[in-house]
């Protein structure tokens, strides 16, 4: 078969002029192949991609799934009321897993959950001050504040300096206006450890209310000892005329 002249590759074809586009040809084709300054990613965009890329690398597999793909972004407490729950389901009589699933559910709100799984806990455990106390907590913010009283001392009858278990009943006291039960709660825990500036300033207050003014003065003073910065204490002496 014979090729016809203008099918034929001849060297001026490879050679041609017309084949190779010269820099700064303003042809269609003269973009094909070359780079001009003006198509260069400036330096400061390139470091603020950077930058960009590894602020969101650092956010956690949580915020990549969310940006990448349509799923629902899970919070850091479904995630964790998941981790225990598989833990749980491996070894459902372990009290630390119960009692990380019950804390997990109670920092999502789920009190109801947290109950259950606080009251697993202490099924199997009757004595676990964590569970009980955080059960106290989660029955006051359910506004069962009988039940609430209840588990928060049996927390102190097992353990008196319990600080967080006297500290919520006082608050729970002195909002109900029971001073006196406030000091029975407290003073125990004010004399074991006396640098607790909340539980010094919750004696105080209560004191204040029953006319204890003495007392008051020196709770509200022991209190800006080892805080300060506590204004309430600070206003209870102001309003006492005690000083600094």
């Amino acid at each position: 078969m014979t090729k016809r002249k203008d099918d034929a590759m001849t060297d001026r074809d490879l050679d041609s002029p017309e084949e190779i586009a010269p820099v700064g040809d303003d042809t269609e084709g003269a973009d094909s192949g070359v780079v001009r300054e003006e198509d260069l990613v400036p330096g400061w965009l390139a470091l603020l991609v950077l930058v960009l890329l590894l602020a969101v690398v650092g956010l956690g597999g949580f915020v990549l799934r969310g940006v990448f793909t349509q799923d629902e972004v899970a919070s850091p407490t479904r995630y964790a009321i998941a981790e225990w729950q598989a833990k749980v389901d491996q070894n459902p009589d372990d009290v630390e897993n119960l009692l990380g699933l019950g804390y997990a559910y109670q920092q999502n709100g789920e009190f109801d959950k947290a109950l259950k799984e606080y009251d697993a806990v202490i099924e199997r455990d009757a004595q676990n001050m964590a569970a009980m106390y955080n059960k106290g907590v989660v029955l006051l913010q359910l506004g069962e504040t009988k039940q609430a009283e209840d588990t928060l001392w049996a927390v102190l009858k097992i353990a008196p300096d319990h600080a967080l278990a006297a500290k919520a009943l006082g608050q729970l006291y002195i909002e109900q206006k029971h001073y006196k039960s406030t000091l029975v709660a407290v003073d125990p825990v004010v004399k074991a450890r006396p640098e607790l500036a909340d539980l010094q300033f919750l004696s105080g207050y209560a004191n204040e209310q029953l006319d204890n003014k003495a007392i008051a003065i020196e709770r509200y003073k022991a209190a800006l000892k080892y805080a300060p910065d506590l204004i309430e204490a600070r206003d209870g002496l102001a309003r006492l005329g005690g000083g600094k």
